[in-house]
């Protein structure tokens, strides 16, 4: 069985989401745009009670809920074996789900099949309420019949049983993966591996319990003890008839005792010695839930049952190489999979149909598979190497707040060199801190492609500007932008004449002196405009610097060195990252309004 689409009304920064879901989905997107909260909303339809956290009024959309506001959760469960209820009464009955059908096409639930491509399908919804008497939240699961049912106030609902849960076999690895017994028995989740085997290794256990209360050398009989115990023996035998007599083990010694105190060790090679996980680094600690959950999956697998596993931020506290393992391995040995993500490399190694680009636009989170806009075959190179040779780099660029994209490479590459030169110089002072590159996804465009580039990555972002030279064919990129059904939230455009070779130079002229002392560049440029003019050039036989990553890379260097230049420069960008959050900033005027679209020049 397979979740098909999931519902959300009212939960945390979600007031509304429709999600088509497929059998493997990760989910990536700027901070705050609901990635957590969808895993979370997983968990409360499908966790064990231990797994789900109490609600507060602070889970409720808008964070204060009134009388009739509800959380609403409804997950449709497909994939029941022959598509016939008769033959799953566990799941459909007078005191079950009511027999629904989903279109595999176009997700539509339906009262009854239609065509040969309905599914049955099952529906398990979760709905909690503030009692602001009480003070406190009230919440359910439940099968669900009619949708806009309200359960609290009708009481006519029926509750799913936790077998059926457990038999959909949900586990979730939360981002918080730091505890260091992960893989003993304190975890509810290593007793549930162990029993889902042979059971747990008793006589192993009441050995070790035995050898326990009667040890070789117990710790009382040690000479330096000896007078202690005594004494305190005396002093019992005058209080308790009985004599008792003190005695010093290391557990409890009960069998509860003894799985309790069990700690993981791990040693490395034959001869080094077995040291606490908690002594390891985070890589280790983080890692013991997943090689859990793996052998628990393994083994549900070959029983034939369902594994579905949720996994927040897989990269944490592993390195790139193991992340294509953890994900390629959960993804095989799992039925259905979840998992959120800020890491390309995580992301890259995706299937584009498994990637979802959330988008919230005031509480209404909308899903975009990577797949909807990747390239076609009649696109351009240059688009279409956006999703295939630079598809890491564009994911990348669309978990930032808003997303940049200039006319050419080069103005991708000089304004990705200015704003690690502009980084590199922050102080702890106020101000001095550059917002570009923290908010601001610079998409690798190449020459003429900023429209197509545009109208492919517009499906998947909010908030996207285009940024263009302050010439005839820049004001032509503006054109065709602004007859666009769906418009870039700003254009942005240099000073006329300007291309981004000249912001360079407005940068570096922050310290006028600076242009004929950058070194790596020969002959050295005699002053700022000969260098803006060379980096404009390909003709090298004149000393033109085009194209030359190494002239490039020195250029930001000395920029880096530079306080009057690196300041210039987060002025510059700083002013760049609030146009592109849509805040308008006094380094940027208004130069037309096209269709409704806001041009914005810079002002040097």
């Amino acid at each position: 069985m397979q979740l098909a689409s999931l519902s959300i009304r009212n939960f945390r920064g979600i007031r509304e989401a429709e999600l088509v879901l497929n059998k493997h989905n990760v989910f990536i997107g700027a901070n705050n745009s609901g990635k957590t909260t969808v895993i979370e909303a997983l968990a409360l339809l499908f966790g064990r009670d231990r797994m789900v956290r109490g609600l507060t009024e602070y889970d409720f959309y808008g964070g204060d809920p009134g009388p009739t506001d509800r959380i609403r959760l409804t997950a449709t469960i497909a994939g029941f074996k022959g598509n016939d209820a008769s033959k799953h009464t566990d799941w459909f009955g007078p005191d079950r789900s009511v027999p629904k059908w989903i279109h595999e096409d176009t997700g539509q639930i339906l009262p009854e099949p239609n065509s040969g491509k309905s599914a049955l399908a099952c529906q398990i919804g979760f709905a909690a309420r503030f009692d602001r008497t009480s003070l406190e939240v009230d919440s359910v699961r439940y099968f669900v019949d009619d949708t806009d049912m309200d359960v609290f106030a009708d009481d006519a609902y029926q509750s799913v049983p936790a077998r059926l849960l457990r038999e959909l076999g949900f586990f979730l690895v939360p981002a918080s993966r730091t505890w260091d017994r992960v893989i003993s028995f304190g975890s509810e989740l290593f007793r549930r591996v162990v029993t889902s085997g042979d059971g747990l290794p008793a006589q192993a256990i009441l050995a070790e319990r035995d050898r326990l209360r009667q040890p070789a050398n117990p710790v009382e009989a040690d000479d330096k003890l000896v007078p202690i115990v005594e004494a305190l023996n005396k002093e019992l035998l005058g209080f308790f008839p009985q004599a008792p007599n003190l005695r010093l083990r290391l557990t409890n010694t009960d069998s509860d005792g003894v799985m309790e105190a069990l700690v993981p060790h791990f040693a490395f090679g034959d001869e080094g010695p077995s040291i606490p996980a908690r002594r390891h680094g985070t890589g280790l600690v983080s890692m013991q839930s997943l090689l859990l959950l793996f052998h628990f999956g393994r083994r549900r697998s070959e029983a034939g049952q369902t594994f579905w596993m949720a996994l927040e931020e897989p990269e944490l506290h592993i390195p790139p190489p193991l992340q294509r393992r953890v994900v390629q391995r959960l993804q095989s040995l799992s039925v259905q999979t979840f998992i959120t993500t800020h890491s390309p490399t995580v992301a890259g190694i995706s299937d584009p149909k498994a990637l979802h680009v959330l988008r919230n636009n005031a509480g209404k989170l909308t899903a975009t598979a990577l797949s909807s806009a990747s390239s076609l075959a009649t696109d351009a190179n240059p688009v279409r190497r956006l999703f295939e040779i630079h598809r890491q780099e564009t994911i990348a660029a669309l978990m930032h707040d808003c997303l940049l994209i200039p006319e050419g490479s080069i103005d991708v590459e000089l304004l990705n060199l200015m704003a690690t030169a502009v980084d590199s110089g922050q102080t702890w002072e106020a101000g001095s801190d550059s917002k570009f590159l923290t908010h601001v996804g610079i998409v690798r465009t190449t020459d003429a492609q900023v429209v197509p580039t545009f109208k492919r990555l517009e499906p998947l972002h909010p908030q996207i500007s285009c940024l263009v030279d302050g010439d005839d064919a820049g004001d032509s990129y503006i054109d065709a932008l602004a007859v666009l059904p769906l418009k870039p939230s700003r254009a942005l455009r240099w000073p006329d004449g300007w291309t981004v070779e000249d912001a360079c130079g407005w940068i570096v002229d922050g310290e006028p002196a600076l242009a004929s002392t950058i070194e790596g560049i020969k002959p050295a440029p005699a002053n700022t405009a000969e260098l803006v003019a060379r980096l404009k050039s390909k003709d090298r036989a004149a000393g033109g610097l085009k194209q030359d990553r190494p002239a490039y890379d020195a250029v930001a260097q000395a920029v880096s060195g530079s306080e009057p230049a690196r300041l210039r420069g987060l002025i510059l960008l700083n002013a760049m990252a609030s146009e592109c959050l849509g805040i308008d900033s006094d380094r940027f005027t208004e130069h037309s309004m096209i269709n409704g679209m806001r041009v914005r020049v810079f002002t040097p």
